[in-house]
């Protein structure tokens, strides 16, 4: 098999590439970096954007893997990743239609829904969430991945391209884990959660009102963009000192919630492989959250109001259902926790 890997030399599409190659199959990689370290792949620079040199990537291919993007709000103003996320993605699907290619998977976002990079308090209708759930997006890069959606849906209409368009959370890697001190960093929240959670009712009400007023005054003011970044108005850092501030701010709006490179790298073999037609926005991720904590003790300190349930949530269960990946590709974690 020939697989076009876009951006497959990045954090994600790295450990994808080099499984393809273990395949047997024959790899090939493009991005927009002039050199590549990967073993066995054949790589080219090229530009998303250039849609005749990417027409010349895309020709002979089996199927492709569309991972190149702009990951947030913070390296690049809205208008420059909005035209690399949306325009790029569908010179990919374009491309891909002309050369006759009729299967595609792509990394979309949970951030489809909305919620991490916004600059509001995201409602939910119910939880655990599941595609079902209609978005409301309130940042370009989230609006962007809910545009590759819909482009993956158009190509299906038009040309016959069967697709995946994963919504990927916090795609975690050993190395990455171990660099940022991640298990370190969630027991000392686990341990304050649960000393948290022994205080009276109205001091838990007292102290989560503090943190929302001010983490939802800091999104307000549009802090997870790019300008804010440039300025130095908002360091992301900083905030997580003050571990109720950081759950709410940060933890809160992506619902404790990863995927191992081991079960992003699966997900997307699968999708590649599997028997399905038509273009499925699916959620992939952890089947228990990332605190590893009680999953309805999270739900009534930080979504108090939202007591829909569709289905049961039992111990640390996932927040964000993947029944439909289990459904259609027999995706399940093998990664459990950090």
């Amino acid at each position: 098999m020939r697989v076009l890997i876009t951006g497959g030399a990045g954090h994600v599409g790295s450990p994808i590439s080099e499984r393809f190659v273990a395949r047997g199959w024959d790899v090939r990689v493009i991005g927009v970096d002039p050199t590549c370290d990967l073993k066995g792949v054949k790589y080219a620079q090229c530009d998303i954007l250039d849609y005749q040199a990417l027409r010349g990537h895309v020709h002979g291919c089996d199927a492709i893997v569309h991972l190149a993007a702009i990951p947030s709000t913070i390296s690049h103003p809205n208008h420059a990743l909005f035209e690399i996320n949306v325009a790029g993605t569908y010179n990919v699907f374009e491309a891909a239609a002309r050369a006759g290619v009729k299967r595609i998977a792509q990394a979309s976002s949970i951030n489809a829904l909305g919620g991490y990079w916004g600059c509001d308090d995201r409602q939910f209708d119910y939880f655990p969430l599941d595609e079902a759930h209609p978005p409301h997006t309130t940042d370009a890069y989230s609006l962007s991945k809910q545009m590759v959606e819909q482009i993956a849906a158009y190509y299906w209409r038009r040309s016959g391209i069967s697709s995946v368009s994963f919504r990927l959370p916090a795609v975690w890697s050993e190395a990455l884990i171990e660099k940022r001190q991640l298990r370190e960093d969630l027991q000392e929240k686990r341990d304050a959660l649960a000393a948290f959670q022994q205080l009276p009712d109205d001091e838990q009400r007292r102290q989560l009102a503090i943190a929302r007023e001010e983490a939802l005054k800091l999104r307000a003011r549009h802090v997870m963009e790019y300008e804010a970044a440039q300025s130095g108005d908002f360091d992301r850092k900083a905030p997580k000192d003050n571990w109720l501030f950081s759950s709410y701010f940060f933890d809160r709006f992506n619902y404790w919630t990863f995927i191992h490179t081991d079960d992003s790298t699966q997900a997307f073999e699968r999708a590649i492989t599997g028997d399905y037609v038509g273009a499925h926005p699916l959620f992939v991720n952890s089947d228990r959250n990332y605190l590893d904590y009680d999953s309805e003790a999270l739900l009534s300190i930080f979504f108090p109001d939202v007591r829909p349930r569709s289905k049961a949530i039992a111990s640390a269960q996932t927040l964000v259902s993947y029944d439909r990946a289990r459904d259609l590709l027999g995706y399940e974690a093998t990664v459990h926790a950090v």
